[in-house]
């Protein structure tokens, strides 16, 4: 089992030292980054780079989904792979309210310790 680095839960160009953690706002998936992005949307973008570790669609050198020999996407699932967290996604959904459009992400997060923790 390994641990995750700071470039896998924050993104590329993510660092830190004893006081600070700089995280890129263009490195958080599914992010716009904005001066002015909500709390929520920075910890969304958070937890969504996080999950991609987990699971998702394998993709080439330009993003692009490979599927198979059937045309179905590659997918993978590394949720056991990792010592100390487990991260796992639902498929996003679409709702309107108020007449605005939303996405849905729905992400479980499970944080291991051992009692000298």
């Amino acid at each position: 089992m390994e641990l995750l680095s700071l470039t896998q839960i924050f993104g590329e160009g993510a660092f830190q030292n004893e006081n600070i953690l700089v995280i890129q706002k263009a490195s958080l998936l599914k992010l716009t980054p904005k001066v002015d992005n909500t709390a929520e949307s920075l910890l969304a973008g958070i937890l969504i780079t996080a999950l991609s570790n987990f699971k998702g669609i394998i993709t080439d050198e330009n993003n692009q989904s490979i599927t198979d020999e059937n045309n179905q996407l590659i997918a993978y699932e590394n949720s056991e792979a990792f010592e100390l967290i487990k991260i796992i996604g639902w498929q996003p959904f679409r709702f309107t309210r108020n007449n605005q459009r939303w996405i849905k992400h729905q992400i479980i997060i499970e944080k291991y310790s051992n009692d000298s923790n």
